[in-house]
């Protein structure tokens, strides 16, 4: 069975050890990574290729890890979102997409509807939206702590 994962990693140096865990417990296909904070010269998990989104920022706020030996092609992305994407040979092709949502930044209906449209079909979006919640096509704060989501974004 292929595996994809998604984890906001929080970063990527703080938290290699049990990226390499996961990666040799989970033998995934993908890991799509938010919050990657990545340096350069950052070691990469062995058996791993790195794909970071296109012109994105050296932080590399979200990225996608795949298994060497799976075949895949790169989806330049067009927007001004922190994502990654590709289109993977899984038992069909599948695009897979990690997609960072910095808490408090807005984001439009229509930024992530022209994401969507540059994406083939089918796809999967991974994600972590950290206190942010889409009301009428603007972010509201939630405040508090953890993590909240809403999985109530309707596309008109």
């Amino acid at each position: 069975m292929d595996t994809v994962v998604q984890w906001n990693i929080r970063g990527f140096k703080s938290n290699f050890e049990e990226l390499k865990l996961l990666l040799n417990r989970s033998q995934s296909v993908v890991v799509a990574l938010q919050e990657c904070v990545l340096r350069e010269g950052q070691l990469l998990p062995r058996g791993y290729t790195m794909l970071l989104p296109q012109g994105g920022s050296p932080g590399g706020e979200a990225a996608l890890l795949i298994r060497n030996g799976t075949r895949f092609s790169e989806t330049d992305l067009k927007n001004g979102l922190h994502a990654a994407a590709t289109a993977i040979s899984l038992e069909k092709i599948v695009a897979v997409c990690s997609l960072y949502l910095p808490p408090n930044s807005p984001v439009s209906k229509l930024s992530l509807a022209e994401l969507f449209e540059q994406l083939p079909k089918p796809f999967l979006v991974l994600e972590t939206l950290t206190r942010i919640s889409l009301r009428g096509g603007t972010p509201a704060g939630m405040g508090g702590g953890g993590c909240s989501r809403s999985s109530q974004l309707t596309m008109a």
